[in-house]
């Protein structure tokens, strides 16, 4: 005699929390190209739905794609992770829940206006806006022979010691110091969980100024935003051995504050 029973409560948390980490997976092999966006709160109901009934529900499909628009994610991005999530369950795909997604993408894209470039509390630029900066940088390429090769930056500093972020006027300070800072330089800035990420053109000069950037940004607010840390990510290979021998450099001498 066959005995049947329903799922526990913790194999159905299980179940999900399994098909949420290999969709994400499978998104990213499959050209997932900013990893930090990929998760929503509409991801999680889309993988409850079909864990739970093997299907997508033709709401959930569409909300999924309308925040994917709202996020600034292209409608081909957002068809092939959606394709990623059965794939990584093991499913045929359901055209029609791909359909509905297609259809929430497209009707915030038709009428959502358009991305602010700049971030309300710093004035540098918003995510999504430094993310596409990113993305046309990489697809220009910046070989070894490139002039223009660009490098990145990243300055962490501490985080808010009573709160869950800094105040308001001291981030606006903070803003105005990175832009004053790394004025003429070429670079673009991004404020993010507690950390000024920038992308500027290689150059010892400008690596010098990124130092300088650092100092200031630790003598705001009395030391509020101290100790910080600078780490370099070249985005040339060719750059990559002389950002380090550089920086060391100029840490050692040639950045000196003018």
């Amino acid at each position: 005699m066959t005995s049947f029973r329903t799922k526990s409560f913790a194999e159905c948390t299980f179940s999900r929390h399994l098909l949420l980490r290999r969709w994400q997976t499978t998104s990213y092999q499959t050209g997932w190209r900013f990893h930090a966006d990929w998760f929503l709160p509409e991801v999680r109901t889309v993988v409850t739905s079909l864990a739970a009934s093997a299907s997508v529900p033709a709401p959930a499909a569409k909300s999924l794609g309308a925040a994917r628009a709202r996020n600034g994610v292209s409608i081909g991005e957002t068809m092939t992770d959606f394709r990623a999530l059965f794939s990584a369950a093991e499913r045929t795909l359901d055209v029609d829940a791909l359909q509905s997604a297609a259809e929430g993408w497209a009707e915030v894209a038709e009428t959502a206006p358009p991305i602010s470039c700049t971030d309300v509390y710093t004035g540098l630029a918003t995510q999504a806006h430094f993310q596409r900066r990113i993305h046309e940088v990489s697809s220009m390429g910046t070989g070894p022979d490139c002039p223009g090769a660009q490098a990145m930056a990243i300055i962490s500093i501490a985080g808010p010691r009573d709160s869950r972020s800094h105040c308001w006027t001291l981030l606006a300070r903070l803003g105005e110091t990175v832009k004053g800072q790394l004025h003429g330089t070429g670079a673009m800035a991004m404020y993010q969980n507690s950390a000024v990420h920038v992308l500027f053109p290689f150059s010892e000069s400008n690596l010098c100024r990124l130092m300088e950037c650092k100092a200031a940004l630790e003598a705001l607010g009395d030391g509020a935003l101290g100790p910080a840390r600078l780490r370099f990510y070249p985005l040339s290979s060719a750059a990559a051995a002389v950002a380090a021998a550089t920086a060391t450099a100029a840490q050692d001498s040639s950045c000196e504050t003018k």
